[in-house]
């Protein structure tokens, strides 16, 4: 990429991005459990915006025993379910009884999961950050936790990562999730307020690079005018060389991309 066509600021998904992927602990969750690969995030999805996940990523609900009975009765809809296996067979066969999830013990698993820090994206913002020529945010859907929760504490790994960014906007703490356009709005203001107090000139959303492994929330960004890169799973290192190639920044360990 040129000079001329490089970001002012790079926008970081965190799950999936900074950290390990939720997505890929719903997998495992499902071929542990034995459960047909892809039911979970399909039982999520049918429900949003206003679903329980999409409930406690906006903060809307506290994490309780009512949530959890939610969100288990949500991945056991027998409608949803008999929908699903429609399509996941085409039509073809008799539908087997729902499977019964632990719905605490995915939601945990999961968010144990993503506090596993990826260490080839942490060296990238390190060099991003030592640059001094970006501004770095964070934009990711969260949920907070009961007070008492030990996950409140950030490892000193992740404390480390967060501490990367110059603004982070979190899904519970502002009220709205990705891939609502509004969540994407409230980043570039605080991006631009930010590059104006350090340059005088500001940032608009075509000079954002936004990083993210969820399809939806990067068509929203695509459809507000941010450039974006997709991190699949697995392919930290392709995401990480992307990033190297629109800054013009050196990011990747020669040494260690030949091993």
């Amino acid at each position: 990429m040129s000079p001329a066509s490089r970001p002012k600021a790079l926008l970081f998904d965190i799950g999936g991005v900074c950290v390990a992927s939720p997505l890929k602990a719903i997998l495992d969750f499902e071929q542990s459990q034995r459960i047909p690969v892809g039911w979970i995030n399909y039982a999520i999805g049918a429900k949003s915006p206003s679903g329980p996940w999409q409930t406690i990523e906006r903060g809307e609900a506290p994490l309780d025993a009512a949530w959890f009975a939610w969100f288990k009765n949500d991945l056991e809809d027998p409608l949803l379910w008999e929908e699903f296996h429609t399509k996941l067979n085409r039509g073809s066969g008799s539908v087997p009884p729902v499977p019964s999830i632990d719905a605490q013990t995915l939601f945990w698993y999961m968010m144990g999961i993503v506090r596993n820090r990826d260490e080839q994206m942490f060296s990238a913002l390190q060099r991003l950050r030592a640059s001094q020529k970006f501004v770095l945010a964070a934009l990711s859907n969260n949920v907070t936790f009961p007070k008492s929760h030990p996950y409140n504490d950030l490892t000193p790994a992740l404390a480390d990562l967060m501490s990367q960014f110059d603004a982070v906007i979190l899904s519970a703490t502002v009220g709205l999730r990705k891939p609502e356009p509004k969540i994407f709005e409230i980043a570039v203001q605080q991006i631009d307020a930010i590059d104006k107090e350090r340059s005088g000139k500001g940032v608009s959303p075509e000079e954002i690079l936004f990083l993210d492994d969820i399809g939806e929330n990067l068509k929203t960004a695509t459809q507000l005018g941010f450039k974006t890169i997709k991190v699949r799973p697995g392919k930290i290192e392709n995401a990480v060389k992307e990033l190297e190639e629109a800054t013009g920044e050196s990011l990747v360990d020669k040494k260690q991309a030949k091993l």
